[in-house]
């Protein structure tokens, strides 16, 4: 069964994407990094892909991608460190799944889930 390896988007600014993405996801690795794009990965072989354009307006909330964190507690040191640094939170449920959906710095939807 293939796994999901990498997502791809277009920002507004490479570099505060990647600062986004490197503190609160650990995407510190730059794999490769050109005028034309930046890809970030982790630890655990993730990658996050980064053109710079235009960004779509107001996506719709289903528009999202999710990282499974390991405990409902890790998501609660991740809601206090987004809200402490006045990352936007869009959802928040402490209940099965626990999960937080937070906006990037472009107004993308990310989430992060535990079960």
């Amino acid at each position: 069964m293939a796994r999901l390896n990498h997502v791809a988007l277009t920002v507004s600014d490479r570099e505060a994407s990647a600062r986004f993405y490197g503190a609160y996801f650990g995407l510190t690795q730059r794999v490769h990094d050109d005028a034309h794009l930046l890809i970030l990965a982790d630890d655990s072989g993730g990658l996050l892909a980064l053109s710079s354009g235009e960004v779509p307006p107001e996506l719709p909330r289903t528009n999202h991608f999710g990282s499974l964190v390991g405990s409902a507690a890790e998501i609660e040191t991740m809601r206090a460190r987004f809200r402490a640094d006045g990352v936007t939170e869009t959802e928040y449920s402490a209940e099965g799944p626990a999960r937080v959906q937070v906006l990037d710095p472009d107004g993308y939807r990310v989430e992060l889930y535990a079960y």
